[in-house]
């Protein structure tokens, strides 16, 4: 970074180049057409400073993260002369922020000259430019190349495209990658980020024991029963009571300093317009908006998410093959399997070319479960041309609401329907039970099909009806694995034996240690430990 602003002096004095002295000189002012004041927004000094190749801002709702960032782009598209693509989830969200604030930006400060306003999705300055893009588009995808991705809204938008829109930054000598939202749940964008970076919290002091602390709920409210206006914030160690002053002065501290990546976490804590009581009066409300946009951090109800000991705690050292075959195939650009025998799963892979599932049906002659969508082309050859196949569809059988799995019959044979979200209980009640083991001995394939697990959340929505209901969602869209087991499940149950496996089985599972596995990779480790193979670092 050093050498991208010591070759840009020769062009600019170098005061131009430092952010703060460029906004104070040129009056820079806010889409409300008010000069920027930083006063009770201190915080956002070093975030607006800060030109790490990688940053993260896990944050809460309403602290001026996006006009920051937005004033940041524009000064490096001017300054720094860099080609910047901007994302949001949606088009849509795309043109209410363009037009109520980088256009109002634009307008109010002279210092932007010609760069125009009218185009939404492009702003130019010279031969360089400002794209703003929808990650959930109906436009077509920006394929030029650029210096700088910032993602607002990153653990909203579609995982799959942040992720091709790297490579837009390959031939950049600076490529950076800028990540900021409020987060949703654990192990999405910004918690996966967050977690691998240096975890910046705003620390403050205590003006009567001087205790450096970071505030957090509940123990930094004290709340008084007698009269709930008088609810302050305090102190953890001393009781004293924590000023707006305090909160205003703080600093951050990196808790692990070192890191590649830049992250800031930014509560309502932070805040000094924010009381006590007012956060005290949001605790009290939907858990998941307080967790994610009054604390700024992720929310998982405890009994709403598939850990990883769900899955290792049925792994097994014995061998499950009986002669008997069951397969699940999600489809997709990439196909993922699942196959396995009535007692548990044997292995787990995926592959581009249909020859490839010819083959596995050619070595093991299994009964398979293969997705209906999002083309069912070749579901429906391979259901017309191999025995007992079929295809997946969900949907809910409105003539028995109940049923969770029925069997397509006369001309809708080979189908199998099922409701998403019950079958998908059903698959975690079995597992819970112990009734599908797990046989793997490929640390990489454990390594994925964990991942793709743990992206696994319920989410609160409601029906056609408008009644409150929850639903299975991947947290980034890798969820292929989870599905073919799905697949692989019901291929059991199409044998008709009623549920997937008996009350009891010739296997004694071994017990796995995890209190030490601190990512997935530690897993495979333990996998491979507990199985007596070697782990391979590669």
């Amino acid at each position: 970074m050093e050498e991208i602003f010591d070759a840009k002096k020769n062009e600019y004095n170098s005061d131009d180049l430092s952010i703060l002295t460029w906004i104070i000189n040129n009056n820079i002012k806010t889409e409300k057409g008010e000069i920027i004041d930083f006063k009770d927004r201190l915080f956002l000094l070093d975030i607006l400073t800060d030109w790490s190749q990688e940053i993260v801002i896990k944050k809460c709702a309403q602290i001026g993260g996006s006009v920051t960032f937005n004033i940041k782009a524009l000064f490096a598209t001017l300054k720094l002369g860099w080609n910047t693509i901007y994302t949001f989830p949606t088009d849509s969200d795309v043109n209410e922020f363009v037009n109520t604030k980088t256009n109002m930006i634009i307008r109010n400060n002279p210092v932007f000259g010609e760069m125009s306003s009218d185009n939404v999705q492009r702003k130019t300055l010279g031969d360089r430019t400002l794209f703003f893009k929808g990650t959930v588009s109906k436009t077509a995808a920006i394929m030029t190349t650029a210096d700088l991705l910032i993602h607002d809204e990153a653990s909203r938008s579609d995982q799959l495209v942040l992720d091709t829109m790297k490579s837009r930054v390959k031939a950049s000598k600076f490529k950076g990658r800028w990540l900021f939202s409020n987060p949703t749940t654990d192990k999405d964008a910004i918690d996966i980020a967050w977690n691998k970076s240096d975890k910046k919290e705003w620390h403050i002091v205590c003006g009567g024991c001087k205790t450096e602390q970071v505030m957090t709920f509940p123990e930094s409210i004290k709340v008084n029963k007698h009269d709930i206006s008088r609810t302050r914030y305090t102190c953890k160690v001393c009781d004293a009571m924590i000023t707006d002053d305090m909160r205003r002065n703080g600093y951050w501290k990196a808790l692990s300093p070192g890191k590649k990546i830049s992250g800031y976490h930014i509560s309502l804590f932070m805040a000094p317009w924010v009381t006590a009581k007012e956060i005290y009066d949001d605790s009290k409300a939907e858990q998941a908006y307080f967790y994610n946009f009054v604390l700024g951090e992720p929310y998982v109800p405890t009994d709403f998410e598939v850990s990883k000991r769900l899955i290792l705690d049925n792994w097994t050292p014995k061998d499950l093959r009986t002669g008997k075959y069951f397969l699940g195939v999600d489809v997709g650009n990439i196909k993922h399997y699942v196959l396995g025998s009535e007692y548990g799963i044997l292995k787990v892979g995926k592959f581009s070319k249909w020859s490839d599932l010819d083959e596995l049906i050619k070595l093991y002659s299994p009964v398979m479960v293969i997705d209906a969508m999002p083309d069912n082309t070749m579901s429906k050859y391979y259901v017309e041309n191999y025995r007992a196949t079929y295809m997946s569809y969900f949907k809910e059988n409105r003539d028995n609401p109940k049923l969770t799995v029925w069997w397509g019959t006369g001309d809708r044979r080979g189908i199998v329907y099922s409701n998403r979200n019950r079958v998908i209980d059903e698959l975690i009640d079995v597992l819970l039970r112990a009734k599908i083991l797990f046989g793997l001995d490929n640390h990489s394939e454990i390594y994925t099909y964990l991942k793709h697990w743990e992206s696994l959340r319920k989410v609160k929505s409601k029906d056609r009806h408008g009644a409150e209901t929850y639903e299975w969602e991947s947290t980034n869209g890798q969820d292929h694995f989870v599905f073919a087991t799905l697949y692989y499940y019901l291929a059991v149950l199409s044998s008709g034996s009623g549920s997937v496996f008996g009350e009891s089985t010739q296997f004694q599972q071994k017990e796995v240690q995890l209190n030490d596995a601190k990512s997935v990779e530690d897993l495979s480790r333990v996998f491979c430990s507990a199985n007596g193979m070697e782990y391979d670092e590669e």
